[in-house]
């Protein structure tokens, strides 16, 4: 059964998560979404210094809503992630 082989019936290849030069794990969409507001992800050491950025970034524009939503996206995964259980 290949599970990856599964998923691209729900989801192309840039949804799944890649571990990037800097040690997170982004999708390309991610990317292509931080790079398109100029938000230089790969000074970040953690999700969590990346979630600032992005909210600062945010704190300061009306509206960028896929922008919100992929901080509330990273927001979630680092809760998953990091979060001792």
């Amino acid at each position: 059964m290949n599970i990856r082989g599964n998923m691209k019936e729900y989801a192309d290849e840039n949804d799944f998560l890649v571990k990037r030069s800097n040690g997170l794990l982004l999708s390309n969409n991610d990317v292509s979404i931080l790079e398109r507001y100029d938000i230089n992800y790969t000074s970040c050491k953690s999700l969590a210094e990346l979630i600032f950025m992005i909210e600062r970034y945010l704190d300061d524009t009306d509206e960028c809503d896929e922008l919100e939503e992929l901080s509330i996206k990273l927001s979630e995964f680092n809760y998953y992630q990091n979060t001792d259980k």
